[in-house]
């Protein structure tokens, strides 16, 4: 079997969720099937994101701008050899593409939230989403939720979706050897700064938290800045002197930089308003880092009772369940040892592995 896969979301410089699920499910690809014959789409050279590839493996390189996955891919599809089956990893698939095709819908977040994009965006998505809904021949949703989702908005027979959690590389999300207490310890978020984010939301938290007078905690805010961010520099200014200057925002960080950071904090703060799925609850849960996340979307269905799950709305819930950690050394002890058993739950591999069944099968299919 000839699978092709786009690859365009893995060519991309910076990561997100769906090209961090689209690189690391390529490279778990390789390790586990040698059986198969791959082609990697991709609009540049991926040797340096994806070294030593098997022999079944190539990248086709087609240069090309915007709209990338419609257009140029599209061409090639129309003009050359289409694979047996084309495997989209991120929402989109090409107007021409091969009857057997399989898509990943991560998020319907442009629902939900509306005023993040332009009017031109949302019916982008809007039309992107329904034709990868009516047209792949099956659908990989990322979590229960993210399924529901799909089948609320779009007519769709729920046998054509297939839930397959995310992983983490294990190699790297692991407990830090002899973590040592920091002078300044920290609590740390990951993620665009960004409305749907409630970093508002969770820097009134922190500003609560701090009224207890053993608290020395920084509150680190690690990620690009995003729709609304100009509102949260509003809110930091609001703040007296002594909490403002012990929130740091050191922008977008690099994976190995978010790696020491997650392993050395005290606490992941992940109180968002939506998520797909949520890594950084997961790869957190690895490192023994406890979490404090949101009781919303798909947050309880990743984390399930190895968090404490809180309202996203309430600054005072948040705080309350921050203070329980620090101040607790019983029920940091228990989210930590839950924490670990959950996450090894989870893995590339058996995302990789799940996902070629259902390549595989389809491809069986009449």
């Amino acid at each position: 079997m000839l699978i092709g896969i786009d690859a365009s979301r893995t060519a991309k410089q910076f990561k997100t969720g769906t090209e961090t699920y689209s690189t690391e499910l390529i490279k778990t690809l390789n390790e586990i099937d040698r059986k198969n014959k791959y082609i990697l789409y991709t609009p540049r050279d991926l040797s340096e994101k994806l070294p030593n590839l098997g022999s079944n493996f190539k990248q086709k390189i087609l240069p090309f701008g915007k709209l990338w996955t419609q257009v140029r891919l599209s061409w090639e599809m129309l003009t050359n050899t289409k694979p047996d089956i084309l495997f989209v990893p991120a929402h989109t698939l090409p107007m021409v593409m091969p009857e057997k095709s399989v898509v990943t819908l991560h998020d319907l977040g442009f629902k939900y939230f509306p005023e993040l994009y332009s009017q031109t965006d949302i019916n982008y998505h809007n039309w992107a989403m329904g034709h990868s809904v009516k047209h792949a021949r099956h659908i990989i949703a990322i979590s229960e939720f993210t399924k529901k989702d799909i089948m609320k908005y779009f007519t769709v027979d729920p046998t054509k979706i297939t839930v397959i959690y995310e992983g983490f590389d294990q190699g790297i999300f692991k407990p830090l050897k002899n973590k040592k207490k920091s002078e300044k310890p920290y609590i740390l978020f990951i993620g665009r700064l960004e409305d749907k984010k409630n970093i508002i939301g969770m820097i009134k938290a922190y500003a609560i938290l701090r009224k207890e007078k053993n608290i020395r905690h920084q509150f680190i805010l690690a990620g690009g800045p995003g729709f609304g961010y100009e509102k949260i520099q509003l809110e930091l200014a609001k703040l007296p002197k002594e909490i403002r200057q012990d929130i740091i925002l050191p922008g977008y960080v690099s994976q190995e930089e978010y790696v020491r950071l997650l392993k050395s904090a005290d606490i992941l703060f992940f109180c968002t308003f939506f998520e797909g799925f949520g890594l950084p609850p997961l790869e957190a849960m690895a490192c023994s880092v406890p979490v404090v996340a949101s009781n919303r979307t798909s947050i309880p269905e990743i984390c399930s009772k190895a968090a404490l799950l809180v309202n996203p709305e309430n600054p005072f819930d948040m705080a309350v369940a921050l203070s329980k950690i620090i101040n607790n050394a019983g029920v940091r002890k228990a989210l930590i040892s839950k924490g670990i058993a959950r996450a090894s739950l989870f893995s590339w591999k058996k995302c990789a592995q799940k996902t070629l069944e259902v390549l595989e099968k389809v491809y069986c299919e009449k």
